[in-house]
């Protein structure tokens, strides 16, 4: 997988979803090094793009002393130390850092972003650019009716995607490597992108390099993390979007049984807003995503508790999985039929 890009008279252009409606562009060597720490591997017949003219929505990056120092008053959302304000009429949000080393203006009706980082002296640790630009990449994908979710999804044989949506350490990485050796296809281990398109729910994957525990191929969690190439998991191979078939909410339960437990649809939509947290700061962009999400809801959902038994454990963990998966295929071809 790589990203197709493109080189203008405004720096290097890196087009985020394949319809091409979100691009980044970062203006000069330093801020295109920035960028390159946070891209999604997106698929290779995404659109090309050479400036930021066309596009619906924009993040401009570029090195610099930030304009603006932190607002006053509590941020209304905050990652890895970068917190986001919400201004004026409610239609713009700036982010920045105690340090002053990030300052960001998102301009949400004119769905534009430009983001100033400081690189000559005390940069940001790469970690809050990551999250900055993640947290402004999802404002944007909400004004394009569309949810960015801390979530990887899956895919088995011959159905549609599943999520895998949970924080840090919830087992969606591990999950994901263990189906893909099982031969599921997936589309992302972290982050995906829900829309609507043909009268249905998409889900496009934003994958990156897995971040995998290093005791994953023993069988036995040692809590350290790296970051390792998913195709060398196979035979599942990735794929870049699919209909979204249900929700699947992981956690580790290492002492008992891997079991899923089936969600109601106020739950399920309940756990889709906390892993979509940026929503709740563009109150005027919100209402069309959660009804995308309460529509999400309404797809079979549970909770996945995973036990020691399925960590590594492909036939143990699609035996779980399984009756309920083949179920919504069957489901699916009596309706199309």
């Amino acid at each position: 997988m790589t990203m197709e890009r493109g080189k203008g008279a405004t720096g290097h252009a890196h087009a985020l979803l394949e319809d091409g409606s979100l691009i980044v562009v970062s203006a000069g060597a330093r801020a295109h090094d920035l960028v390159e720490l946070w891209l999604p591997l997106v698929t290779r017949n995404a659109a090309m793009v050479t400036d930021g003219t066309d596009a619906r929505a924009v993040i401009r990056v570029r090195a610099g002393e930030p304009p603006h120092a932190p607002p006053p008053g509590a941020p209304a959302m905050e990652m890895s130390g970068v917190g986001g304000w919400v201004t004026g009429d409610g239609e713009t949000v700036v982010f920045a850092d105690a340090a002053g080393a990030i300052g960001v203006t998102v301009d949400l009706a004119a769905r534009r972003a430009e983001v100033c980082v400081r690189t000559d002296r005390d940069p940001p640790e790469t970690v809050q650019v990551v999250s900055t630009l993640t947290m402004v990449s999802a404002l944007l994908l909400t004004r394009l009716r569309r949810a960015l979710v801390h979530a990887g999804a899956v895919l088995p044989p011959g159905g549609g995607a599943w999520l895998l949506a949970g924080g840090s350490f919830s087992g969606k990485t591990s999950t994901c490597v263990t189906l893909i050796r099982g031969g599921w296809g997936w589309l992302s281990d972290d982050h995906v992108v829900l829309g609507r398109m043909d009268g249905e729910i998409r889900v496009e994957g934003w994958p990156r390099r897995f971040n995998l525990d290093h005791g994953y191929a023993s069988g036995a969690s040692r809590g350290v993390r790296s970051r390792v190439d998913p195709e060398a998991f196979g035979p599942g191979a990735w794929q870049s979007t699919a209909p979204l078939a249900g929700l699947l909410f992981p956690r580790v339960e290492a002492g008992a049984p891997t079991a899923l437990v089936p969600l109601h649809p106020a739950g399920a939509l309940a756990l889709l807003v906390r892993n979509a947290p940026w929503l709740l700061a563009d109150a005027r962009g919100a209402a069309p995503v959660l009804s995308l999400f309460q529509r999400a809801a309404r797809l079979p959902a549970y909770e996945l508790r995973l036990g020691a038994d399925s960590y590594c454990n492909a036939d143990r963990l699609q035996m779980v999985l399984g009756p309920v998966i083949h179920s919504q295929i069957r489901t699916s071809a009596r309706v199309e039929t």
